[in-house]
């Protein structure tokens, strides 16, 4: 039986205040079991269902602020042969290269990785990420703002499916 992988994302905004968001979005999975703990709801779940049920995901992040450390994280994830399921990146990070020049560094490094690009404002189109950064089932475009749900359920369903890729073919 192989042994059941643990996704990993990485996060790439210049803005503090954003990958503080992310933080509280994706890592902030323990919480859930405290309230239900806390109010009981825990043992309602074990009465009703026979125990806990699944929670979401459990991923290991990192964080970056530049696209520069993106490119370095992305070709040291794939020389520990432990690369990268998703990459969620912000376009505009001065002072360094663009998200466009990222996304097209990182994709000549990882031809795997799901690119998410998450942006409030950009000079490219999606079309421009697809000539550098495509094949279109492994890039995706989100506009900034991003709700929390839509998030989470992104990087699961990226995530889920990628790591049942891995497990069958282990």
């Amino acid at each position: 039986m192989a042994q059941k992988l643990t996704p990993r994302l990485l996060v790439v905004d210049d803005d503090l205040s954003v990958i503080a968001a992310y933080r509280l979005v994706l890592e902030k999975m323990d919480d859930e079991r405290k309230v239900q703990s806390l109010f009981g709801l825990d043992a309602l779940e074990t009465e009703l269902f026979g125990g806990p049920q699944a929670t979401r995901p459990e991923w290991r992040i990192t964080f970056v602020d530049q696209g520069q450390d993106a490119v370095k994280a992305v070709k040291w994830a794939i020389d520990d042969n432990d690369p990268f399921t998703a990459i969620f990146l912000d376009v505009r990070m001065p002072p360094g290269i663009d998200g466009y020049e990222t996304a097209q560094a990182i994709r000549l490094v990882d031809a795997n990785a799901h690119i998410v690009i998450v942006t409030g404002y950009s000079d490219y189109l999606y079309e421009d990420f697809l000539e550098v950064a495509g094949p279109e089932k492994l890039l995706t475009y989100m506009p900034k703002p991003v709700w929390p749900d839509q998030l989470r359920k992104i990087a699961r369903i990226l995530t889920q499916e990628k790591t049942a890729k891995a497990e069958t073919n282990a």
